[in-house]
């Protein structure tokens, strides 16, 4: 026997074992399923997802990396969901739009999706109970944060359940095979911002029209052989459009973060991060009096943002991202210190930490 089959042969055996682990692995799932279901519990855990994929990562270094490894137990999970029950999912649409993309990221393949119009749609369907969770985008690394999903949240008892970050690739796609022939080019308006200068350095000639989703922009682009669309590549593929031009955004770390949310919450796992909503008091200090007590009780902020209330002039919300986890004691003071001296706060979920 040569040497290449001397290989083969080791793999056919260990594709075995892998298998029959995999089916002992389900039988447990099973049994996992059958006490979830008499406590009402949620099919889908984040932070049991969470802690097992920061066990296997580290369990031996190999040829396979840390992420590879991740990416075969994202599917593994996703094929363990199914036999407890096939969850759904919304999100911005239509079909290979990034949000799509990042839904697939957190769900696999074992999964229902549902496209919908907008952002706004996502969080109705969930609350509808017509699907398990949503996918919505919340903020870009080169753009800022996605206003809109912050003003729904305003108004929605949803709450962020998990987390993660999609690297956003850009492709120009057309019927066409000369960029010089487009005269239109469709797509998000981020997208477009995130292009600008590699547009108007290559294309100066087309006309930007801004539509909701870079799905959409590659259906119009696969209808009119003038026109052109700036969206994943996968949008290519299932378009029919040739891809003319890749990875043109203008920052080459262009990174999309996004959140799951849903009608549960997701338990501790020691490495999370949680997201509050603070109606501030109309006085002297009162962002002074936000941040005072994350320094009193060492309490790390991610992010903080504003948005106007839209019920009183100059009356604002703030979103604020922290690491811990709500029920911790010390983010448990911090938060009713915060309430007794700014006024209401919502706290949008805890989470596992991407």
């Amino acid at each position: 026997m040569n040497n290449l089959g001397k290989h083969r042969k080791a793999i056919d055996y260990l594709d075995k074992k892998i298998v029959t682990l995999l089916q002992a692995r389900a039988e447990q799932v099973k049994k996992i399923s059958d006490e979830k279901n008499k406590s009402g519990s949620e099919v889908y855990d984040p932070a049991r997802e969470a802690e097992v994929l920061k066990r296997v990562k580290n369990i031996k270094k190999g040829k396979f990396s840390p992420d590879a490894i991740g990416s075969i137990y994202n599917e593994i999970f996703s094929a363990s969901r199914m036999l407890q029950r096939r969850i759904s999912v919304a999100y911005m649409g239509p079909a290979a739009s990034y949000t799509h993309l990042a839904a697939i990221k957190r769900f696999g393949k074992s999964t229902d999706y549902m496209p919908v119009a907008g952002v706004k749609e996502v969080f109705l369907e969930v609350e509808k109970g017509t699907v398990d969770y949503g996918c919505v985008p919340i903020e870009n690394s080169t753009e800022g944060a996605v206003n809109y999903t912050y003003d729904l949240f305003a108004d929605s008892d949803l709450k962020i359940y998990s987390e993660l970050e999609l690297e956003i690739k850009h492709c120009l796609m057309s019927k066409q095979k000369d960029i010089a022939d487009i005269r239109i080019i469709y797509s998000h308006p981020q997208s477009l911002a995130q292009c600008r200068g590699w547009i108007e350095a290559n294309v100066p000639h087309a006309v930007l029209k801004e539509v909701s989703s870079n799905s959409k922009a590659a259906v119009l682009a696969a209808g009119d052989k003038t026109a052109g669309a700036v969206a994943g590549e996968l949008a290519a593929e299932l378009n029919g459009l040739n891809v003319l031009a890749s990875s043109i955004q203008d920052v080459p770390d262009n990174v999309t973060r996004f959140f799951i949310i849903g009608k549960g919450q997701s338990g501790k796992t020691g490495d999370d991060k949680t997201s509050i909503m603070v109606s501030i008091k109309d006085k002297v200090g009162a962002l002074y009096h936000l941040l005072k007590p994350f320094e009193k009780y060492k309490v790390n902020l991610t992010n903080i943002e504003s948005r106007p209330s839209k019920k009183k002039a100059w009356d604002y919300y703030f979103f604020v991202d922290f690491m811990g986890h709500k029920d911790e004691p010390k983010i448990k003071k911090a938060l009713a210190e915060i309430e007794r001296e700014c006024g209401g706060v919502k706290v949008l979920g805890s989470y596992p930490r991407f």
